[in-house]
């Protein structure tokens, strides 16, 4: 009768639920197993507050601390077949803007005293520097700089069909290229400040060709920093330097598209606080706390590999976040004459 009564109290079902208040009914180890659980309950409350206060607040798909797995994972890939298509155009934009952004520098920086010979009179020169030129440049392919923020308004436009292109054509077609009939990839820009972009494989391209340009086709990048920070060239004179002297991404025809086609990526507007959030992601990254941004449904999946990782089933997790989105009321007890527990009583004066 012993052996019968012990197998039947181990068949038996626990009484001790997985996510009970009371340990009524556990044994040591089960107790052990809830107080864990009560400490993985916070976390995930606070990581599921967190993703929505995120995705209320922030008008983005969501943003998140972690690996950056799923961020590397996402990001869009160039159009291998568009960038000779678009190299001159790229180029060309490319100088322009650092050349803009090496002039507002210029103009905003204060003015030194240059050490001269013993009795020569002082000289003021601007503090402009050729580090200056440098970080201008190591921006400008970067979508979370302010020198690289030109990235979120391009548009690649086929001459084909241009009813639905963004912005205005940076360059337009020669005569040659009209009277030839052919379809070539013209990059669109729109006007800075509104609407950006989603970051999709066009604007990927467009970073990709900006990041050959330096990586690959300028064999110095000093030639392209020293007249910078000289100044002594026009934006037209520079652009010729940039990319018919230094390099030859504008010494040919414009390539046309591939007679097979292409995948077209339509203009999908977003609003301009993503590409804010980006720079703030950025300037953490630069203070050593990196982040990452991520959809809601990938923190959720996060989320739910953590619990896996704590051996609990699908269904299990499934339950503990439906726990936590719509926690049980609160239990009901009762007053000390035994009935339900009527109103607080007053506190004494």
């Amino acid at each position: 009768r012993e052996k019968i009564g012990a197998e039947r109290h181990r068949r038996a079902p626990s009484r001790c639920a997985l996510f009970v208040t009371s340990f009524e009914g556990c044994s040591k180890s089960e107790r052990q197993k809830h107080a864990a659980m009560q400490a993985f309950r916070g976390a995930v409350v606070l990581a599921v507050v967190l993703i929505a206060t995120a995705s209320a607040q922030m008008g983005m798909e969501g943003m998140g601390m972690g690996s950056g797995r799923r961020m590397r994972d996402k990001e869009p890939l160039a159009i291998k077949g568009d960038l000779p298509c678009v190299k001159c155009d790229v180029c060309e934009i490319v100088a322009s803007e650092v050349y803009k952004e090496a002039e507002k520098k210029r103009a905003a920086a204060p003015m030194t005293t240059k050490k001269g010979k013993p009795g020569a009179p002082k000289e003021q020169v601007s503090s402009f520097s050729e580090q200056d030129v440098t970080t201008i440049l190591e921006g400008v392919c970067n979508r979370r700089r302010e020198a690289g923020e030109w990235l979120w308004y391009t548009d690649l436009v086929e001459s084909d069909d241009e009813s639905a292109a963004t912005g205005a054509p940076w360059r337009a077609l020669s005569k040659k290229e009209r009277a030839s009939g052919k379809n070539f990839l013209r990059v669109f820009r729109s006007q800075r400040g509104g609407d950006i972009r989603k970051w999709d494989r066009e604007a990927a391209t467009v970073k990709r060709s900006c990041d050959a340009l330096f990586d690959d086709d300028v064999a110095d990048v000093e030639d392209v920093v020293v007249p910078l920070w000289r100044g002594d060239l026009t934006e037209k004179a520079f652009k010729g330097l940039v990319c018919r002297d230094l390099t030859s991404r504008c010494g040919k025809d414009r390539k046309p598209v591939n007679e097979k086609g292409r995948e077209d990526f339509s203009f999908d507007a977003q609003d301009k606080t993503l590409l804010d959030t980006e720079k703030m992601m950025e300037n953490m990254k630069d203070q050593g706390m990196p982040m990452v941004m991520q959809s809601r449904d990938d923190m959720m999946e996060e989320l739910y590999e953590q619990m896996e990782a704590e051996g609990l089933s699908r269904e299990e997790a499934d339950a503990f976040m439906e726990s936590v989105n719509n926690p049980p009321p609160a239990e009901h007890v009762d007053g000390p004459d035994g009935g339900g527990g009527g109103e607080a009583a007053p506190a004494d004066d």
